[in-house]
């Protein structure tokens, strides 16, 4: 699908992150009752028997229904012929002649799903949206854009119609469309012809329809499959409505009618302003004030107005060159000046930043672009900045009154999390990358720094999991990642991080319901739509230049040799599946569970014979290279595939390389290292000298974490980016040593990985209360816990040097020694100190 789509778009080569967003989310369609688990059945969503699940899916997910299950109100029938009436909750159409019913309201902007269920034999229907009704008109009263729904062999169901006008769009077809339509004929048929379009239609079941307008940008999805992304500026807004095609005795059956208006501006919710004063105002000469506000933010300014004649300016700045704001910074650090004029009013002038075009575009020309999130428009517009340049004003003027308004999430709090250990630069390194998650909350969704303020899945999880670690009331991963299924993007693995989103999700909140709304749609993320018998997902030409990412940028990926069988893109699928095998069996689908557990069985066994260099003791990046570079062999540590008896070889190959990696790919470096004893290898790297580390970040003074380790990186990086804030959550997860073992964190594992510093302590958020964690590194290693109500943990301690046993609170408890670790053999509860002595 990623090829077809990104053919037919024609998109870019992949130097920059704006190629098509192929927005290949299934929509959820709840509870399955099919016993089909086939590969192709695993890697589709499956419809509930009566639609109630779905239903309850899609309230869940913030849409609003247009039918409400037991009369026609909201709805009518503008023809003298045809029947509408409910049955069982679902809207049935009977006629001997075409017919639409439709809505008494029109819609502008929106998003729209509807299931439809074809009658056998002959039928054809659809979905018309921005339609109109010619009230005067004898036949083609209802007109305008339909998504089509072909129950022919001729299969072009969610192609792009237009009712009694300009008939076929895309696809396009001679004698039934127009000559500007038909420049794109050849191109649209073999669309359609390839088999997941082809082939999206349930014919003798029911089908989700999804269609987005917003602007003049048009898509349209069928059971997932995106099949339309057109652009037409024909209609701006219009009624809803659906077909029956006038088949005598044929009945079409309608459900789960659903609406969501657009644009979506999560921050008007889950956002808020907060005046900051500045740390600092300083003159600099007799026209120009500089103000810093400390840290950078996304927000703009408040000030009193000045009085007199004439105008002012006011720059807001990111970065410093020479002690005055960096009016020409490179790659993406922001800059911008917004001029203001003096006099006539009282009182205290909103000052909105300066406006980047493509972070304010909903239906831009760049690509295909997903829309970007906007903030409120009563915030007037914000940007990220640190310091503000007032020139043009008056020495006597109240500099000191101006104030900085920062946008953070609204519920955000600074004393939820806390870190503090032997060493300096890493509470430095913490503070950094703390900071940077909440001030990039400030959209009331994740989103990709400034350069493209839109989220994009690996950000996101980057951002999901420290998030979870940093503060106490975290919402805004689940919306996330509600957005991202319906506003995906391009790269091959950040499909999967939409399965491990809803995973970490699920095991923080303990939410079965939110999991089973969202189970099917996960399906699609899987890449098991590319993978062969063998279990191993392979990636064409196109993928391997364009979609498969490794690392990001390019020059990151130490020197990765891309092949059809990708290792790191096979990580990722085999860890996809394994945690859909283990939320299919929480929600009671064992069936799905059992073929995804075989599938990842299956799959690993072909990923370890054919990806492991048996002579070296590592992964090689694919089939057909000898080449191994670190990201082949971090990530399959990370996710668990590396079989037991070679786990040592590959780390110890790890532990001499150095940070090859950006700081996206640094997250699962840290993250295998720690997990399999290496901690002091991982700490060494987070504080290595040189121009690759966070050490490096914070001592260049920012005070959000970067998109890349440097700008000789990555020249067009941001200053704003939290897939640079691994830290964050490293360090209370590793370092602390609390992760959680069961949904909801009801259990709990804490195992510090001290890493040769002596000491550390910490406050760990959960939804049960705040885990609290106190050890020292000595001969002795001593732990002081404090859990909350309601929640027990296992603990395992580091084995020192003449350690030998465990005490719980002064008394020996039994506690097995593996390797160099100790593990308390029984669980503990409430406040303990244990100690391995």
């Amino acid at each position: 699908m990623f090829a077809d789509l990104n053919t037919l778009f024609h998109a870019p080569d992949m130097t920059s992150r704006l190629l098509p967003a192929l927005l290949i989310a299934f929509l959820t369609i709840g509870f399955s009752s099919a016993q089909d688990t086939s590969v192709h059945s695993l890697s589709k969503p499956a419809s509930d028997v009566d639609g109630k699940a779905g239903f309850a899916a899609m309230i869940s997910r913030g849409y609003t229904p247009l039918f409400n299950g037991h009369d026609l109100t909201g709805w009518r029938n503008p023809y003298p012929h045809g029947e509408a009436k409910v049955v069982d909750g679902e809207i049935h159409l009977l006629a001997d002649n075409k017919f639409f019913l439709v809505t008494d309201k029109k819609y502008t902007d929106f998003r729209v799903s509807i299931e439809i269920h074809l009658p056998e034999g002959p039928a054809n229907s659809g979905v018309m949206f921005r339609c109109h009704v010619d009230e005067d008109a004898a036949k083609r009263k209802v007109f305008g854009y339909q998504a089509e729904c072909d129950g022919s062999d001729r299969r072009w169901s969610g192609g792009f119609f237009d009712e009694a006008r300009r008939r076929w769009i895309w696809p396009s077809t001679k004698g039934r469309s127009l000559d500007q339509f038909l420049t794109h004929e050849d191109e649209s048929k073999q669309f359609f012809a390839a088999p997941r379009v082809r082939d999206a239609l349930n014919r003798n079941g029911w089908n989700r329809y999804e269609i987005t307008c917003l602007k003049d940008l048009i898509t349209i999805e069928l059971n997932g499959v995106q099949t339309v992304r057109f652009r037409d500026a024909t209609d701006a807004s219009g009624f809803i409505g659906i077909q029956h095609h006038g088949e005598e005795g044929q009945t079409y059956r309608f459900r789960n009618l659903f609406i969501k208006p657009l644009p979506e501006i999560p921050a008007q919710q889950f956002a808020a302003l907060t005046q900051q004063k500045p740390v600092s105002v300083k003159r600099i000469n007799d026209k120009v004030t500089l103000i810093d506000f400390g840290k950078a933010a996304f927000g703009n300014i408040v000030m009193p107005v000045p009085q007199g004649r004439g105008s002012a300016n006011v720059h807001f700045g990111e970065k410093l060159s020479d002690g005055r704001i960096d009016q020409n910074p490179p790659g993406t650090v922001r800059y911008g000046v917004t001029p203001i004029h003096k006099g006539g009013q009282r009182g205290n002038w909103i000052v909105p930043a300066p406006v980047i075009p493509r972070n304010v575009e909903q239906a831009g020309l760049i690509y295909a672009n997903p829309p970007a999130v906007l903030t409120p428009p009563q915030w007037r517009s914000v940007m990220p900045f640190r310091w503000v340049e007032v020139e043009g004003l008056d020495p006597d003027y109240p500099f000191d009154l101006i104030r900085r308004r920062a946008a953070y999430s609204a519920t955000w709090n600074d004393d939820a999390s806390a870190f503090e250990c032997s060493d300096e630069t890493l509470n430095r390194v913490w503070e950094l990358c703390k900071y940077s998650i909440k001030a990039t909350t400030f959209a009331g969704v994740y989103v990709d720094g400034d350069r493209e303020r839109i989220p994009y899945e690996a950000d996101a999880y980057l951002n999901q999991i420290s998030h979870y670690t940093t503060d106490d009331d975290v919402t805004m991963a689940a919306r996330t990642f509600d957005w991202l299924m319906e506003n995906g993007t391009w790269p091959t693995e950040w499909a999967p991080h939409m399965v491990f989103m809803a995973q970490d999700q699920w095991m923080y909140s303990g939410d079965d319901d939110w999991l089973k709304y969202r189970y099917e749609s996960l399906k699609s993320k899987t890449l098991l739509n590319r993978s062969g018998d063998d279990g191993l997902v392979r990636s064409s030409k196109l993928d391997q230049n364009r979609h498969d990412i490794v690392d990001w940028p390019k020059k990151e990926r130490d020197g990765f040799v891309f092949t059809e069988i990708n290792t790191v893109v096979n990580a990722f699928h085999i860890r996809a599946i394994k945690q859909m095998a283990m939320m299919a069996r929480a929600i009671g689908k064992n069936q799905d569970a059992d073929a995804f557990e075989d599938r990842a069985e299956l799959a690993k066994a072909a990923f370890q014979k054919a990806l492991f260099d048996e002579a070296a003791g590592i992964y090689r990046d694919g089939i057909c290279t000898d080449h191994s570079s670190i990201h082949a062999n971090f990530f399959p540590l990370a996710f668990g595939l590396v079989p037991a008896d070679e786990i040592a070889g590959v780390v110890a190959w790890l532990n001499e390389q150095d940070m090859q990696c950006s700081p996206y790919a640094a997250q699962y470096f840290m993250d295998a290292l720690f997990s399999q004893g290496s901690g002091q290898k991982a700490i060494d790297l987070m504080l290595a000298d040189g121009d690759r580390s966070w050490k490096h970040m914070v001592d260049s003074g920012t005070t959000i974490s970067w998109e890349a380790w440097d700008l000789k990186y990555k020249p067009n990086q941001d200053w704003n980016h939290a897939w640079g804030a691994a830290p964050a959550n490293l360090l209370p997860r590793f370092v602390l040593g609390a992760q959680a073992t069961s949904p909801g964190w009801t259990t709990a594992m804490i195992r510090p990985c001290p890493g040769g510093l002596e000491h550390a302590r910490g406050r760990i958020p959960t939804p049960r209360g705040s885990i609290e964690i106190e050890w020292k590194n000595e001969s002795t290693f001593s732990l002081a816990l404090t859990l909350p109500d309601e929640m027990s943990a296992k603990v395992s301690l580091p084995a020192n040097e003449g350690t030998t046993g465990v005490f719980v609170d002064g008394a020996p408890v039994p506690a097995t020694k593996a390797g160099n670790r100790w593990l308390v053999d029984a669980p503990v509860q409430g406040t303990v100190t244990v100690l391995a002595k």
